[in-house]
């Protein structure tokens, strides 16, 4: 299994609570790609390393056939062979909740706006249906919820007392769009 998300929606947070509470060992893929050396440069204009997704792939491969319960982690969990996944959790979090949380913690305001629109646009979930079917690729909303609240929801979908779906779409919502809007003219 795997959770995927925007930066800032509560990935690591919530996979290790789901960890704990499915018995599966969590892996953050940011994390093994740091320690793994997974890593082909750092990207000055994004302010992010490029990552060595095929080399992250056979290891993560290798992990999951040698350990079988474990929760992968990351906003580019789609990476993980389609084989040996059966499920992806993307977490989606209101782009507004989500530019205030990056801001609070701190981030640039040229890495929230990238984050913020990624998260506009569903980027994380594209990206996981272009790599898996439909049927493995699930969304829960995360905005205004409580920690134990989400672990059960996520927990729920997984376990197959919640429709697996996808469902988010914060293009629609005016206010949010307006909001991402304001926040991109204000960088120039």
């Amino acid at each position: 299994m795997a959770l995927s998300g925007t930066p800032g929606t509560g990935k690591s947070v919530v996979g290790e609570h789901l960890a704990k509470l499915l018995e599966m060992e969590p892996v953050e893929l940011s994390v093994i790609a740091i320690e793994g050396r997974f890593l082909t440069r750092y990207d000055d204009d994004r302010l992010s390393y490029v990552v060595d997704e095929a080399g992250l792939r056979n290891y993560i491969r290798s992990l999951v056939l040698k350990k079988r319960r474990v929760l992968i982690i990351g906003h580019y969990s789609e990476i993980v062979d389609d084989d040996i996944l059966d499920k992806i959790v993307v977490l989606r979090l209101n782009p507004v909740e989500l530019a205030q949380r990056l801001l609070n913690r701190g981030w640039p305001l040229k890495k929230v706006i990238e984050n913020v629109e990624a998260e506009l646009l569903g980027i994380c979930t594209n990206n996981a249906l272009s790599e898996h079917p439909s049927e493995k690729v699930c969304e829960v909303d995360v905005t205004g919820k409580k920690m134990d609240e989400i672990v059960k929801e996520v927990a729920d979908v997984v376990t197959g007392l919640r429709p697996c779906r996808v469902y988010v779409d914060w293009l629609n919502d005016e206010k949010v769009v307006s909001y991402v809007l304001g926040l991109e003219a204000s960088q120039l």
